[in-house]
């Protein structure tokens, strides 16, 4: 039985509050297992604003179009709209969940200031394949006992993930086998007149 991918997205933002030391932005994000929708809990610390924005076509800032958006202070939730992708409160420290779209099974998330990022994967995707995955930058990678790959990175300004499942893998291989069959049958007589 699977466990609910927002309870995973708490455990590892608790984490992330208790191991990474007080400062700057951290972000836990939650794959669903469907891979068509990420959870997201973003914790700032000491700062009266908050960006909700994704790369364009050509990187350029796009606002964020997030869904169930919930802020919260040390005390209360507030509700806040946002402008654009970018959500303003009084200064201090907050802890922002929303949802959002995955668009063809790619990952990417642009920050204003320097901040720590952490993806989780439910079992069905994978990055292993270098044909089929795109990490950027490198990240450090962590296969967890329910079959959940962990992403993390510290300190870095945008992170793109694209994962696949099985069968993007499995064509992927029917694909490299039909190519080497074509390459056999064609070569095949070439060297054979060689001999001649």
């Amino acid at each position: 039985m699977r466990s609910h991918t927002r309870i995973i997205a708490c455990c590892i933002a608790s984490l992330i509050l208790f191991i990474i030391p007080v400062a700057g932005t951290s972000i836990s994000v939650a794959v669903d297992d469907g891979g068509k929708n990420y959870q997201a809990i973003v914790m700032v610390n000491n700062t009266d604003r908050y960006e909700l924005i994704q790369p364009g076509m050509v990187g350029e800032r796009i606002p964020l179009q997030a869904k169930n958006l919930t802020i919260r202070n040390e005390t209360d939730n507030i509700l806040v709209t946002p402008d654009r992708g970018i959500l303003t409160f009084p200064k201090g420290n907050y802890t922002i969940g929303y949802e959002a779209p995955i668009a063809s099974n790619t990952l990417q998330f642009l920050f204003t200031e320097p901040s720590n990022i952490t993806v989780s994967l439910p079992h069905p995707y994978h990055i292993g394949n270098p044909l089929l995955t795109s990490i950027q930058p490198a990240g450090s990678t962590t296969n967890l006992t329910n079959n959940t790959t962990m992403v993390s990175w510290d300190q870095v300004r945008s992170v793109e993930l694209r994962y696949y499942d099985e069968g993007q893998e499995h064509l992927l291989y029917l694909f490299a086998q039909f190519w080497l069959i074509i390459a056999v049958v064609m070569l095949l007589p070439f060297f054979l007149s060689r001999k001649k």
